[in-house]
């Protein structure tokens, strides 16, 4: 008998520390939280509050913005969760509906279901270590345009220093097909593409930490486009290298890329005169050269960019716009 009172006693006091750690962990986010929307007027809420007792911090902010620069972002609401034993680990789950402003032009995202998952390195500092975020069945809405998705994928990790590793994925794309049948009136590319890949690499000018919710948020010092996979019409690129763009915002640097199905995208492209005509024959001799001689449809072939400028060898094959 003495050993069971002995255990329900051990129980009742593990059960009231315990709650006596959600509560005190509870009002010391909650008042981190208020410091935030006080302190830092690039972020505010209409209301915030925490449930979850007693193994979970759920927070909600209802009518958050946030305003920075030219961007302004706004909600109903967004949920952040954390597991009272876990809290370098956050999941957060937003509202169907969002708006953008970039600018001055206005966007607005509905998606069936929007949620990421933030780890931050264990400390005082709490480094951002890697973010995962997934949009099933995104809308993008500006003005009169719609661009749909299957899916979105986005995401990050650090890399030493304040530099992060970048990568967004878009399944079953559907660009708005007015915009295209403007851009592109004769059909010479997809309205809907298997799969868009981007992978690059971003650096802040100071790390990306719980100070960043302290006063201006850090600026990006630096970009660069790693790799890509573009699927579309059964026609495969994948991409690996590196351009930065200058600034005027035009890329340069070395990519390789490794097609399958490049006789159709080459003529696509010199159909849609982005190729000169007079390089055709030419390119298409260099291009066969880099051939698998298992399948002649796939070739690998080293592109230099200049300036915007891609080059194979010393002939121009087309340019790509400025970032900015």
């Amino acid at each position: 008998m003495r050993v069971i009172w002995g255990l329900l006693a051990v129980a009742v006091l593990a059960t009231l520390g315990w709650g006596g750690y959600w509560f005190a962990g509870a009002r010391a986010m909650d008042h981190a939280v208020t410091r935030v929307l006080q302190g830092n007027p690039a972020v505010s809420a209409a209301s915030h509050s925490l449930q979850g007792f007693p193994n979970r911090f759920d927070l909600t902010l209802d009518a958050p913005q946030v305003a920075q620069g030219g961007l302004r972002w706004r909600a109903p609401f967004v949920q952040f969760f954390a597991l009272s034993y876990r809290l370098n680990h956050v999941i957060a789950v937003f509202a169907q509906d969002q708006q953008f402003d970039i600018e001055g032009r206005e966007f607005s995202l509905h998606t069936q279901d929007m949620r990421a998952s933030l780890v931050m390195t264990p400390g005082l500092d709490l480094p951002v270590e890697r973010v995962a975020l997934v949009a099933e069945a995104p809308a993008l809405r500006s003005l009169n345009e719609t661009h749909r998705a299957d899916t979105t994928r986005l995401a990050s990790r650090a890399l030493e220093g304040a530099r992060h590793a970048l990568v967004i994925e878009l399944e079953n794309a559907f660009p708005d097909p007015a915009a295209l049948n403007a851009q592109d009136p004769h059909g010479h590319w997809p309205r809907r593409f298997d799969v868009i890949r981007l992978e690059g690499e971003v650096a802040l000018d100071r790390a990306l930490d719980r100070h960043a919710l302290n006063g201006a948020p850090p600026q990006v010092t630096g970009l660069a486009l790693t790799g890509g996979r573009l699927v579309f019409d059964g026609i495969t690129i994948n991409a690996s290298g590196r351009l930065e763009p200058d600034a005027q915002g035009y890329l340069s640097g070395e990519m390789v890329l490794a097609i399958t199905g490049w006789r159709e995208l080459m003529r696509r492209a010199r159909d849609a005169g982005l190729m000169p005509a007079e390089h055709d024959t030419l390119v298409t001799l260099a291009l066969q050269s880099m051939t698998d001689p298992a399948n002649p449809e796939r070739l690998e072939a080293p592109f230099a960019v200049r300036a915007g400028d891609i080059l194979l060898g010393p002939v121009v094959l087309g340019s790509l716009p400025p970032l900015r």
